[in-house]
């Protein structure tokens, strides 16, 4: 275990714990969300008797859901990375933010410039069910690519196709950030020793 340098290094890494373990939880709530709304998607689609601008109500929203939660990805991601200028710890899962789950950072990327892209409904041979999913092209076009902004290979480097299946990308995120805080907590804990960082968590101040 490092010695911990002063008082004030225990308390932003108490404060740091808190805001992990917050995410943590808000991110399994957004991922469920937005899951649930894919799903209402479907059933929406299925239903012969409903009108077209149901499903689509239906899509937004789910696009909005989606954006709510690679918004939290994002953000772990930055979290991730400014614990290099804090504590000096090198997390070795903090790439998969980037390069495990870079379509939703991409597809975030785009929606928060420039608003909804527009989820669609598929139905693909290989499948039991129709699926939601995202035109490649679509993103494209409506993303701010290059010319200072990250070039849409940098999300969309290994897209396979015309679309992009929503379900999967969300299930697959939930391992990565699930692995990457749970290092992130055990550097902490190894830092700063574990009994130390959670009585100081206890009583976390209000941020100045």
């Amino acid at each position: 275990m490092c010695v911990v340098s002063s008082v004030s290094d225990l308390q932003l890494a108490a404060r740091r714990l808190v805001e992990l373990q917050s995410i943590r939880s808000k991110l399994f709530d957004c991922r469920k969300n937005a899951s649930y709304g894919l799903e209402r998607c479907i059933l929406t689609y299925q239903q012969p008797t409903w009108g077209r601008r149901e499903l689509r109500t239906d899509l937004n929203e789910c696009e909005w859901s989606i954006y709510q939660y690679t918004s939290l990805l994002h953000m772990l991601g930055e979290m991730c990375d400014r614990t290099r200028n804090e504590f000096d710890v090198q997390l070795q899962n903090c790439s998969q933010i980037r390069y495990e789950t870079p379509k939703l950072i991409g597809i975030r990327h785009a929606i928060h410039h420039n608003g909804l892209i527009g989820l669609n409904i598929a139905e693909i041979p290989d499948l039991p069910e129709p699926v939601v999913v995202m035109p490649a092209q679509s993103i494209r076009e409506h993303g701010n690519w290059g010319n200072g902004h990250p070039k849409f290979q940098t999300f969309f480097h290994d897209v396979s196709g015309n679309i992009i299946v929503m379900q999967s990308i969300l299930e697959r995120s939930g391992s990565v950030t699930t692995v990457l805080i749970e290092e992130y907590i055990h550097k902490l804990y190894s830092t700063f020793g574990e009994d130390e960082l959670s009585k100081e968590a206890a009583s976390v101040q209000i941020y100045h």
